[in-house]
Order: structure tokens, then C-alpha cells, then sequence
């Protein structure tokens, strides 16, 4: 590969163009106004060989958008979010080719979006990065992935944030109120069965015995197959959308902007849809629902998840005992 400098002479002034070629193919150019940094360029280019290679791969100048036409035509997952975060991401960065995409940029992008969003959200973020560009090695676009060298967040997992009664209510009033019909049903179910968004928005009615009050999800996140426990609000509400068959929810409603548009009529601002999943778990505890119970009906594999919350379920029992033995005692008086 070789370098050859061309001036040009513009209305501008004088410019300065570096040409890299291999052989007569031209394989990158950059237009400077001093020739220093055109040669600074070009130099360092020669240097970098994983970029010189991508340069050299027509594949490589293809968009991050027509990137992920491909990889969700090809995709097989259930997680139905990552559709949505694959969207933002070629909202903002579609026109970009992959050889320009790098760690800097995958950088910049999840400290721009890192306002107001939880480290673990922002791991998927990156997660969503990670997974096209991946997507873009296996094709033989790139050579290397540079999400994977950018790094993850410290998360928070002990969260636990549930509902009270009254915000609750305000929480299903505001989605009464909102212009589509699916988010009150899909806000209760998540109440109502500790189901996990992605478990719900890829439901099938076809999965659904309504004389059991059953769903087998054959996926989950843990990569095995769980029955879905509906109680009677749930069934009540699955009844007002019923629909023979084919998807509960559609992928192309607008969750995220209606669920955002409910939070703030609700004044939760700072609650996750995941946080329903913790309410269910939570009210479950403090019912009397075992470790176990409660582990089985939220699928998680072992109790090292569920553990976090058995401080409710002494907390619970404290103050049963209290209000009892308070009555107990205070007739002795």
C-alpha cells in the first residue's frame, strides 16, 4: 500500500487531500488544510492495520442501519426489548459505516445516555452495541468487535422497590388514561404474575389454558421452560383482549413511550417496569408465600435471588406479632 498527496486549490483556500491505495484501488482519503496533517493522518492509518484491513473490506462501509435490517431478519431471540434499543441506537447512529464504529464512540454514546437510567439499563445498552457489531464480525464486515472492549457497569442487583397501595392506584388510573389498550392489561399482568417484560411481550395466546389459569413459556431468561400462573385479576383482564391467536401484545405499539407517559401522569418518575416484578415478589412475602413458593412462581433457578427478599417476610412477621400481642397485652391494662 502506498500514499499520494493531491493539492487542491479551492475557493476556501488550499487543501490538502491523502490518498491510500492498494495498487489502483483507492482504499481510504482524508482532505486536510495543512499537508502535516494530512501526512499525520495518512501515516497513522498505514500503522493501524485492523482499520487499514476494514477499509479494505467493502463490506466494512456498510451502515449501522442496514446492519440491523440484517441482523433482525435473521434474528431467533425472545428478548422483544432488544428490538426497541436496537431502534434507538439507529435513531441516533444509522448513517455511521462499521469501520467508522469504535470503542470511543460506543463510549461517548452509553456516558450520553447514562443520565437518568440505572447502570443496569445502560448495560444493555451496550449489550445491544455488543450483539450487531458481533452480528457484523460473524458476516466478516469487521474484524473485531469494540463493544466488547468497552467497559460494563458496576449493577446494583439488590434493588428491591415495590408498590404501595396508593400508588397503585395511580399507577392503573394513569393507564386508564392512556391511548392504548394494552398497557393497563400488560401492567397488570406484570402485578399480578411477577412475569418479566420480555416473558410478556412475547406471549402467545396460543400458550394460554385459560381453564388452568396456565402459560407455558418454553424460553425464559434462564434458558428453561416455566408455567406462567395467572390469578383471577389476571385472567379478567386477559379476557377484556382476548384474541384467538398469534401474539398478547404487539411488537410495535409503544410500550416505552406510553408506560413513560403513564409514569409521569402517576408522578413515579424513577420507576422501572421491573419494579413490578419486585412488587409482585414482595406482596407474595409478606402474604406468608415461602422462599421456595415465591422462587417457583417467579422462575428463578436457585434462592440466591429470592433471598433478598426474606427481610419482608420478618419485617411482616414483626408486626403481625406486634399488633397481636398489642392487643394481647392492652386488655391486661
Amino acid at each position: 500500500m502506498h500514499i499520494t498527496y493531491v493539492k487542491l486549490e479551492r475557493k476556501s483556500g488550499t487543501r490538502y487531500k491523502a490518498i491510500i491505495r492498494d495498487g489502483d484501488r483507492v482504499i481510504a482519503t482524508k482532505t486536510c488544510k495543512l499537508k502535516t496533517d494530512a501526512t499525520t493522518w495518512a501515516k497513522s492509518l498505514l500503522r493501524d492495520e485492523e482499520r487499514l484491513e476494514a477499509l479494505g473490506n467493502p463490506h466494512a462501509r456498510v451502515t449501522l442501519a442496514t446492519l440491523a435490517d440484517d441482523f433482525l431478519n435473521d434474528w431467533k431471540g425472545r428478548d422483544h426489548a432488544l428490538v426497541g434499543r436496537i431502534n434507538a441506537l439507529v435513531a441516533l447512529h444509522g448513517k455511521k459505516r462499521l469501520v467508522d464504529i469504535s470503542e470511543a464512540i460506543i463510549r461517548d454514546d452509553l456516558d450520553a445516555y447514562a443520565p437518568g437510567h440505572c447502570a443496569a439499563t445502560i448495560n444493555r445498552r451496550k449489550a445491544c452495541w455488543s450483539a450487531l457489531l458481533q452480528y457484523a464480525v460473524k458476516k466478516g464486515f469487521i474484524k473485531d468487535n469494540p463493544a466488547r472492549r468497552t467497559p460494563t457497569r458496576t449493577e446494583d442487583n439488590e434493588r428491591v422497590r415495590w408498590l404501595e397501595d396508593d400508588e397503585r392506584k395511580r399507577l392503573l388510573v394513569a393507564c386508564d388514561a392512556c391511548a392504548s389498550p394494552l398497557l393497563k392489561p400488560l401492567v397488570i399482568l406484570a402485578m399480578a404474575t411477577g412475569a418479566r417484560l420480555g416473558e410478556l411481550l412475547g406471549l402467545r395466546w396460543e400458550q394460554i389454558d385459560f381453564s388452568r389459569r396456565t402459560a407455558v413459556i418454553a424460553r425464559t431468561k434462564n434458558g428453561d421452560p416455566r408455567t406462567l400462573v395467572f390469578p383471577a385479576p389476571a385472567i379478567a383482564v386477559l379476557m377484556t383482549i382476548r384474541k384467538p391467536s398469534g401474539l398478547v401484545f404487539d411488537h410495535n405499539w409503544g410500550f416505552r413511550w406510553h408506560w413513560g407517559l403513564a409514569l409521569k401522569a402517576a408522578k413515579l418518575d424513577g420507576l422501572h417496569f421491573h419494579d413490578l416484578r419486585h412488587d409482585a415478589a414482595s406482596q407474595l412475602v409478606m402474604a406468608g408465600a415461602s422462599m421456595k413458593e415465591v422462587a417457583e412462581i417467579l422462575g428463578h433457578k436457585t434462592l440466591e435471588s429470592t433471598n433478598r427478599y426474606a427481610h419482608l417476610s420478618t419485617d411482616h412477621k414483626k408486626a403481625v406479632a406486634d399488633r397481636v400481642m398489642g392487643e394481647v397485652f392492652g386488655r391486661l391494662k
